[in-house]
């Protein structure tokens, strides 16, 4: 088990229109407790940027995924066709969980039609997660607390808060709009990574925009605030001018590469 600080680094921080410097959304938790690397959302380029983020494939653990857009999963097919490499030892691969709403399982089952055998991962274990009648859930691995809210995007949307052993903790918005369930799960919370698919002159009903991020982030009474999930028509600085106009904490705007270590009751320490 790790004892090292838990730790965000971002695969990708845009959206499903190509925008320089940021990807499809992915981003790689580890540290806090979690043995290995989880994957919070797994867009097309989350794999293959691995490598470049000092990540390994076979440290993958888990899979947790928001909602089914393909910007969101679509390297679930690429980390399935990575691990049944024939230079890697189906003995020695770690089991994957892949975690998400119900449908994911429905989701997988089209590798039988259009791909080959070659996208079934022969070592992955499936966990479908329904909330409860309030909208939430809550599950443990690794001594780390999974909760999830359901969010105001796609039927069964969920944003995930992870909260390591030594009470850090992240909020992931996934896809969403301006929702107060998110400001719930967020409460307190180190560092809420809060999309931000929308300009400002659009209305934040399923994405946010700037200004709807940091009014739930000064709900929320978190620590920090990184704003992600850009489409090319937004700008990441009027985004972040807008949500210091309500939450007066530290905000950064991120691109592919950013990291940031979180300990209990501190704002987040940008690494890159």
């Amino acid at each position: 088990m790790s004892t090292a600080p838990l730790e965000l680094i971002v695969l990708g921080a845009g959206a499903a229109l190509p925008g320089l410097g940021r990807g499809p959304a992915g981003y790689a938790v580890r540290g806090g407790g979690l043995e290995g690397v989880t994957l919070l959302d797994c867009g097309p380029g989350s794999i293959r940027s691995l490598a470049d983020r000092g990540l390994d494939l076979l440290d993958i653990r888990r899979v947790v995924l928001s909602h089914f857009h393909a910007d969101h999963v679509l390297d679930l097919f690429a980390l399935a066709f990575a691990r049944r490499n024939p230079n890697l030892d189906p003995d020695e691969l770690p089991e994957v969980e892949l975690i998400g709403p119900v449908g994911l399982a429905k989701l997988l089952s089209v590798r039988q039609a259009p791909f080959d055998l070659w996208t079934r991962d022969p070592r992955h274990r499936l966990t479908e997660v329904t909330p409860d009648a309030g909208g939430c859930l809550r599950i443990e691995r690794d001594d780390v607390v999974f909760s999830a809210r359901e969010v105001q995007h796609t039927v069964g949307a969920l944003g995930w808060r992870v909260e390591a052993p030594s009470g850090a903790s992240l909020t992931y918005s996934g896809d969403t709009g301006e929702t107060p369930a998110l400001a719930e799960l967020a409460r307190g919370t180190e560092l809420l990574v809060a999309e931000c698919g929308q300009a400002l002159d659009e209305e934040p009903e399923m994405h946010l925009n700037g200004a709807a991020a940091g009014r739930l982030a000064a709900a929320a009474g978190c620590h920090g605030l990184l704003l992600t999930h850009f489409y090319p028509h937004v700008d990441p600085d009027l985004a972040v001018a807008a949500a210091a106009e309500t939450y007066a904490g530290q905000i950064h705007a991120a691109v592919d590469g950013t990291r940031l270590v979180l300990e209990p009751g501190r704002p987040p320490s940008r690494i890159t």
